[in-house]
């Protein structure tokens, strides 16, 4: 199946994402109906196959199933979203504490550095 290369060329933040996803945050939105989140139109391959995906989904489930399905997964991508949140804001944090301790350090070694030169 094609893939999309990486990363997209249409930024998240881009104007032209005007497709926004049900139940999924705004910057997740598409640049045409029905596409990619990546901001890409599917290719023909792609077509087919969501095509036939479809056609089978369709047919083995009613729609209050392909709702509670479709419910179920836009939970499990806002649960990743928040994880990587958390996991970026700590990132930051322990980010921010060592940029703290280097300059610290910076101020030691400069104090030290000027004792140095004086004796």
């Amino acid at each position: 199946m094609d893939t999309p290369p990486s990363p997209p060329p249409i930024p998240l933040t881009s104007s032209l994402r005007t497709h926004a996803k049900r139940g999924l945050p705004s910057n997740l939105s598409s640049t045409i109906p029905h596409g990619h989140i990546s901001g890409y139109a599917r290719t023909p391959s792609q077509e087919r196959a969501f095509a036939a995906r479809k056609a089978e989904i369709l047919r083995t489930m009613t729609p209050e199933q392909i709702e509670a399905r479709y419910q179920d997964t836009v939970a499990q991508i806002r649960r990743v979203l928040e994880e990587n949140r958390i996991l970026a804001d700590k990132v930051d944090s322990e980010m921010e504490g060592l940029r703290l301790q280097r300059e610290m350090e910076r101020g030691i070694w400069e104090k030290l550095r000027g004792k140095k030169e004086s004796a």
